[in-house]
């Protein structure tokens, strides 16, 4: 049941994590940089552990990134050991960093390219969790171009597609 339960919040905050990328490659310079450097038709898979909740997404040119069916290989994946471990990243107790240093979490693909994504996902949490997370798992926090209440009233009105 617990299982279960924290698959079910991980696939809610991958779905957040996918609008909100959406939402900064339109609002935050730094995240459209980023990835428009991001070799075209990058793959990116997010697997949060066996059987657990999966983000599978594109580099798009219009949009910054789009969804894609389960991908069965992508350029990038990174696959968490287990359920908990991707709910402890996904809901900020543990940075991904840290995550990646405690093996949390298996990291198939270019590294380069990698350390793209996780900058862009740190922007993302500095606009997504209150400066108490933020502090504690980034070892630097970076500033807003806008406010997170923009960021989280555009990714509630983006698509999901």
């Amino acid at each position: 049941m617990k299982r279960e339960l924290l698959s079910r919040i991980n696939q809610i905050v991958l779905e957040v994590l996918f609008r909100g990328f959406r939402v900064l490659y339109r609002e935050d310079s730094r995240v459209r940089k980023e990835i428009r450097q991001w070799k075209d038709g990058l793959t990116l898979k997010l697997v949060c552990g066996p059987r657990g909740a999966v983000l599978a997404m594109r580099k798009d040119p219009d949009r910054g990134v789009a969804r894609i069916r389960r991908a069965q290989r992508a350029d990038i994946t990174m696959r968490f050991k287990s359920v908990e471990g991707a709910f402890r990243v996904l809901s900020g107790q543990v940075g991904v960093a840290d995550a990646y240093a405690a093996h949390l979490f298996f990291l198939e693909g270019d590294i380069y390219q990698t350390m793209s994504f996780v900058r862009c996902v740190e922007y993302l949490e500095a606009y997504l969790f209150p400066g108490f997370m933020t502090k504690r798992i980034l070892k630097e926090v970076p500033g807003k171009e806008v406010s997170s209440l923009l960021v989280y009233g555009k990714a509630l009105l983006e698509s999901g597609r």
